[in-house]
């Protein structure tokens, strides 16, 4: 009586096709995946670049609009020179620092005599 030890050849393609499917169903969900996370770190980034702003514009109180309507810019180099955002804060879609003439948008949207309110919104 033989004893053979192994896989036919029969076997060895049923298993690579098995992996083969499992392959196809597994890499794209992923690789999606990562694309997902990436662009909420961009969310997240873009968030600390507004909260930078407004650090920025609580020290700055002259400069800003007191007309609803009315915008200042505050660019990402002014907020890493003043100290608001690291120099080498980096996109991380891009894997590059975000470029120094992007800004933040701060618009005035309540103004009385008591009271200013503002929007920041960051423009690439």
């Amino acid at each position: 009586m033989k004893n053979n030890k192994g896989l036919t050849l029969v076997e060895l393609v049923a298993v690579l096709v098995v992996l083969v499917i499992v392959g196809l169903i597994v890499v794209p969900n992923i690789f999606e995946q990562i694309k997902q996370y990436q662009e909420q770190m961009y969310q997240d980034q873009v968030s600390i670049i507004e909260d930078a702003a407004r650090s920025w514009a609580s020290d700055h109180t002259e400069l800003l609009p007191n007309l609803v309507g009315n915008t200042y810019n505050v660019t990402v180099e002014q907020l890493q020179q003043g100290g608001y955002l690291d120099a080498d804060f980096k996109n991380t879609k891009t894997k590059s620092p975000f470029p120094p003439t992007s800004y933040v948008e701060i618009r005035c949207t309540v103004s009385t005599e008591v009271n200013y309110d503002y929007s920041y919104t960051y423009i690439p």
